[in-house]
């Protein structure tokens, strides 16, 4: 759908919940329904099918409400999926500690991506929607690319740290390397969610995608430092 233009009394104040460059601010009632409804219709219909009237109607308020928050469905969406995403930002950056070396990295990467699956699953409508939704919408594409920009970092700096203290073996640039890993382990859990064949428990796909990891980072295994 697209942009509906604003009354300056319609625009909502500089900072305020449309911007989702952190998550969307909890506490908002409106805020919350539109959320809500939002993700409620998603588990009923595709993306395309729902309409901000629906949304509106399902959250119980009115459509230039609706725009006081967002200006489009897919900024909407966006909101949804950054809040998805920052709770399973919490979860991933217990791997990429960079203060104290893990002693066993594998065991935490299991734990990790067994607990960001459970996460996806509860949000899969808005995960599959999202991901399937960036590809037409600029804004979408940008906050989804953004989000996972912000695993690749820490990762990134994860790698760099078990080569300096010698436990991780050089080899290709860590900023690609971590790349690589997340971009492989996002592709791979939003087959999960649509059931793709081959399929495979989420136990043997969990255990393999930390054994990539550290196999991509390590070798066989996290060296003894000398």
């Amino acid at each position: 759908m697209g942009q509906r233009p604003q009354t300056p009394a319609q625009q909502p104040p500089q900072g305020a919940a449309r911007s989702w460059a952190r998550p969307a601010p909890r506490g908002d009632v409106r805020l919350e329904a539109l959320l809500g409804a939002a993700e409620a219709l998603l588990a009923e219909k595709p993306f395309t099918e729902v309409s901000v009237g629906e949304v509106a109607a399902r959250a119980g308020i009115s459509r230039p409400t609706f725009y006081f928050y967002f200006d489009t469905k897919h900024s909407l969406l966006a909101a949804l999926l950054e809040r998805v995403m920052h709770d399973k930002l919490e979860i991933a950056l217990r791997g990429f500690g960079t203060t104290e070396t893990d002693p066993d990295p594998l065991r935490t990467f299991e734990r990790n991506y067994a607990e960001i699956l459970a996460l996806w699953r509860e949000h899969s409508a808005v995960v599959v929607a999202a991901s399937d939704a960036m590809a037409s919408d600029a804004e979408l594409r940008e906050v989804y690319t953004g989000l996972l920009r912000r695993f690749i970092e820490p990762a990134t700096a994860w790698i760099e740290q078990e080569r300096s203290t010698g436990r991780a073996p050089a080899g290709t640039d860590a900023a690609t390397l971590a790349t690589t890993l997340v971009w492989m382990s996002e592709r791979n859990l939003y087959a999960a969610l649509l059931g793709m064949e081959p399929k495979v428990s989420d136990a043997e796909r969990v255990a393999a995608l930390a054994d990539v990891w550290i196999r991509s980072v390590f070798g066989t295994g996290p060296r003894t430092a000398a």
